[in-house]
């Protein structure tokens, strides 16, 4: 009775935690903090993504910033797929518009947590096997990728949704990044947020010639 009692706590337990998850979730994994290394001309450049909410809130964090000289920046993405950058220290903020297509906006093209079969042959998308990357076990898909009118092929390495690996062959060469560490943990919310009396100022697209017109 006792072991008919506790199976049914457990799986009360793992229902409840399935529920917590909204429908369009792009990842696996309420919360956590993935560091990514890539190969920026013999330099190595780390970026760290906070997410919360199974991936719905996301925040990158890397030096440099867009266009580089702001120092260590933070990149939030709003409801409507817009990148705002913020520089905490400095206390200012910079929203970047999305454009469709994945350019300017933080979440990615594909739920690769619900993969469908309309989704596979629209992309290219073939499974290649399973890899550990960052003592994370994932399935490899290679696919092909619409950059800017030019066909490319790229791998990603899959874990719950979440990329920890990615690679791109293209005219210019081989490139991507690796996952240096997966944590599972919380997130504070004011990581998703713009502090408070910091003003969000909108970019001034005109700076880069044909995008100004949007």
């Amino acid at each position: 009775m006792k072991k008919m009692f506790l199976a049914a706590a457990l799986m009360a337990v793992v229902s409840l935690a399935n529920a917590q998850a909204p429908a369009d979730a792009p990842y696996g994994v309420k919360s956590g903090v993935i560091t990514m290394s890539m190969d920026m001309m013999g330099n190595e450049m780390i970026t760290e993504t906070y997410f919360d909410n199974y991936g719905l809130k996301t925040a990158q964090v890397s030096e440099g910033g867009f266009m580089g000289g702001e120092g260590k920046t933070r990149t939030i993405t709003d409801k409507d797929g817009a990148q705002i950058r913020i520089n905490d220290e400095a206390k200012t903020a910079t929203k970047m518009p999305s454009f469709g297509g994945g350019f300017g906006g933080g979440r990615p093209q594909i739920n690769w947590n619900k993969l469908t079969d309309e989704v596979k042959k629209a992309n290219n998308i073939k499974e290649v096997g399973k890899e550990t990357i960052a003592g994370k076990e994932c399935t490899k898909y290679t696919m092909t990728v619409d950059m800017m009118g030019n066909q490319s092929e790229q791998t990603v390495w899959i874990y719950k949704g979440i990329q920890l690996k990615n690679e791109m062959t293209s005219d210019f060469g081989t490139f991507g990044s690796t996952c240096k560490k997966f944590e599972e943990k919380d997130v504070p919310a004011s990581m998703f947020e713009v502090p408070a009396g910091v003003k969000v100022e909108e970019m001034d697209m005109s700076q880069f010639g044909g995008f100004g017109g949007f």
